[in-house]
């Protein structure tokens, strides 16, 4: 290791206004923080800067939505900085892109210094594309492309037949099909690698019979041009079956993916930084544990930047290189569009000291409320952890028993967590039942259509899937409706109207309650109704205020929560409402 991120400073890039990281000596760094914080984004800053040229930049997506929209002006730009240190001679590079958007497309300008002395952007340019490998791999990405294609890239372009790029295309095939037998004598000793070290990754596995398994890197039966080589290739793991590595356990491709790393690591000349979103997703807390370790081992000699919800990945006695994310959003109307209001969202830094960033970490990671990844006879597993108080709270107004609810973390995200609990209960004694709760939202209907198929339920043979929607507080699905039409219009709009009033706007009167109950309003759903209401009243107001919004419907749920475990008019209300205690029986199969 020859070089160190030293500092890398983001500004305005998607949901990441002002964000300065520096890490200490350790080569390990963990970002935390709840859903949709920002943490991703901070992994994606990295991947442009050390491909400026290479990765997409969209000024609609990448610069803050209220800047694009809203603001515009000086501001209208994304700004990455890093300082990158030379490990032998002390010498810092300091490197500044700057990101905009013309009329003739994006621009980019790239400036920076080596202790004194300027540098210019093909030196920089050289210096990112020559001393470091930069690996960015998304959370759902377990199939891991482009680690395939810098493997076969690194290992195999050397050949003899690279001399002969600059020939013409149709140059006899016969010469590439020298160059492909070649090249699987490279990919044998390739092969047996990475079986080794897989293998030894999985030793201590009981339940798994890895003897007749191997790595396998798969040349397709037909000839192309060598340059397309790298994307023909398939990756399998030959397990008796030979089946595609996609079609493989979630734990199972993660460990693959950990092969990789340790090979890549091992065979490359450059620096190379791993920048992984969410290691752990899909692993059970067993193969957590050891993949933390494992990675632990790998940043000995390269960075790995890891986000994470996991407390296993988290070292809670030294929390000096991990990051906690948080957010802070300001609502603003702009004069340039009348009655809208921007919601400038703002990804910060937890500062303050490890004891408080422990138990801010704790909570985040809902380990106050024994939110944990054991599965139980009979689950729930709903969208986030709103979806799980809004339950938590009705049980408990009905008595019915809690049942094991658990959060995928959105409606996006219920495939691969299923996927994730089938492989956890390959080894128990029981079948456990898993009812998964979705919206009826567009969403929602999607997902739960690709989820309740034959063949996908086939593919979960570890558990008894029950997909089931969310009704209306009348029993009722009509399309549309959320988590928040499960609770009684009267009580949501009470919530909406302690935030209508704190922000000074009109409050929903007692006339405006009784057109819910007209037709054309009855089967919308009440984020709908409370935004035509709200927007109705308050023609006068320079913005708009828009419940269906994560802020808002943040700011709902705890208001709702709070006045159904502690106020007795709600709870009567929700006591004496048999439709949704008869749904509640239904899903947790509650014998009362």
């Amino acid at each position: 290791m020859k070089y160190k991120i030293q500092s890398f400073k983001i500004r305005n890039f998607r949901s990441i206004l002002k964000l300065d990281i520096k890490p200490n000596e350790n080569n390990f760094l963990t970002i935390c923080g709840i859903n949709n914080v920002g943490k991703t984004n901070f992994l994606r800053a990295l991947n442009l800067f050390f491909s400026p040229y290479d990765k997409n930049f969209n000024a609609n997506d990448d610069i803050p939505y209220h800047i694009v929209e809203g603001s515009r002006g000086g501001g209208f730009k994304t700004t990455l900085i890093a300082q990158i240190l030379e490990i032998d001679t002390k010498e810092i590079y300091t490197i500044k892109q700057v990101y905009t958007e013309t009329k003739n497309g994006k621009s980019i300008t790239i400036t920076g210094k080596k202790g004194t002395k300027e540098l210019s952007e093909s030196e920089i340019i050289k210096f990112l594309d020559t001393k470091f490998k930069f690996f960015f791999i998304e959370a759902s990405n377990v199939n891991i492309p482009k680690l395939i294609s810098e493997i076969i890239n690194d290992e195999i372009l050397p050949l003899s037949l690279d001399k002969r790029r600059s020939k013409s295309q149709m140059e006899s095939l016969n010469k590439l099909e020298d160059f492909i037998e070649q090249s699987k004598v490279v990919v044998g000793k390739i092969e047996d690698d990475l079986t080794k070290i897989f293998l030894s990754l999985l030793k201590d596995v009981e339940s798994l019979d890895t003897k007749e398994w191997k790595l396998k890197i798969k040349f397709p039966e037909y000839s192309y041009l060598r340059e397309a080589i790298s994307n023909m290739i398939d990756f399998t793991l030959f397990d008796t079956n030979e089946r595609m590595l996609e079609t493989k356990g979630s734990g199972i491709q993660r460990t693959v993916l950990l092969s990789l790393i340790h090979y890549v690591n091992s065979k490359t000349n450059k620096d190379v930084i791993w920048a992984i979103d969410e290691p752990e997703a899909f692993l059970q807390a067993s193969l957590q544990k050891s993949l933390y370790n494992k990675l632990q081992d790998e940043s000995v000699k390269n960075q790995i930047i890891i986000t994470t919800h996991s407390q296993f990945f988290i070292n809670i006695n030294n929390l000096e290189n991990t990051f906690l994310f948080e957010s802070k959003i300001d609502s603003q109307p702009y004069v340039r569009k009348n009655n809208t209001i921007y919601h400038k969202l703002d990804t910060i830094l937890f500062e303050g000291q490890d004891f408080e960033k422990a138990e801010r970490i704790k909570t985040n990671f809902g380990l106050k409320r024994n939110d944990t990844w054991e599965i139980m006879p009979h689950n729930i597993l709903v969208e986030g952890l709103e979806d799980k108080d809004y339950l938590i709270s009705l049980l408990r107004i009905y008595n019915i028993p809690i049942p094991n609810i658990l959060s995928a973390g959105g409606t996006s995200k219920f495939s691969g967590y299923l996927q994730f609990i089938n492989d956890y209960c390959d080894d128990l004694t029981f079948k456990p039942t898993v009812i998964a709760l979705y919206d009826k939202d567009s969403a929602g209907r999607s997902e739960y259509n690709s989820l309740n198929s034959d063949k996908k339920k086939s593919n979960l043979n570890n558990i008894n899937l029950i997909n089931e929607f969310v009704i209306n507080y009348d029993g009722k699905q009509p399309d549309n409706i959320e988590i928040e039409d499960l609770i009684p219009f009267d009580i949501v709009i009470d919530s909406a109207n302690k935030i209508i009033r704190k922000r000074g706007f009109s409050i929903i009167k007692s006339k405006d309650r009784t057109t819910r109950l007209l037709p054309v309003y009855k089967n919308k759903p009440i984020l709908d109704f409370l935004n035509e209401i709200t927007r109705h009243n308050n023609t006068d107001k320079p913005y708009e205020l828009k419940f269906d919004t994560l802020e808002m419907k943040l700011l709902l749920s705890k208001n709702i929560c709070n006045m159904l475990d502690t106020k007795t008019e709600y709870q009567d209300v929700i006591y004496n409402n048999s439709k949704i205690k008869k749904w509640l029986i239904k899903i947790t199969n509650a014998s009362c």
